[in-house]
């Protein structure tokens, strides 16, 4: 199974229900990310969004798909907590949200 973020955008799989898919970016990655995106941004539509050219979506995309793929793939290499830590993280500046995105790619492409 593909753990991309196409995937889960796709809904060909039950979301973790610790994530469901109309939860807010906000409530799922606190108050750093609810100054940096919309407010009402849910998980499901970060998944389908075509803005990854964009470092700052491009990001918050690849986190949404790891979050998800942190509850529901085991074996995945971080926790949720860890995903949500990275992401705050990177937010401090385009390069560190530019590296992190592309890790954070990496890691969903290699979740089987």
């Amino acid at each position: 199974l593909c753990c991309l973020h196409r995937y889960w955008g796709s809904r060909r799989e039950v979301w973790p229900k610790m994530v469901p898919q109309t939860s807010t970016v906000s409530k799922m990655f606190g108050s750093t990310a609810y100054e940096r995106y919309r407010s009402d941004l849910t998980l499901l539509e970060v998944t389908v969004r075509n803005d990854e050219e964009h470092v700052y979506p491009r990001l918050l995309k690849q986190a949404s798909a790891a979050l998800v793929n942190s509850y529901a793939r085991k074996g995945y290499p971080y926790t949720a907590w860890e995903v949500k830590t990275l992401l705050i993280q990177a937010l401090e500046s385009e390069k560190a949200a530019a590296l992190q995105a592309q890790h954070f790619s990496t890691v969903n492409e290699a979740c089987h």
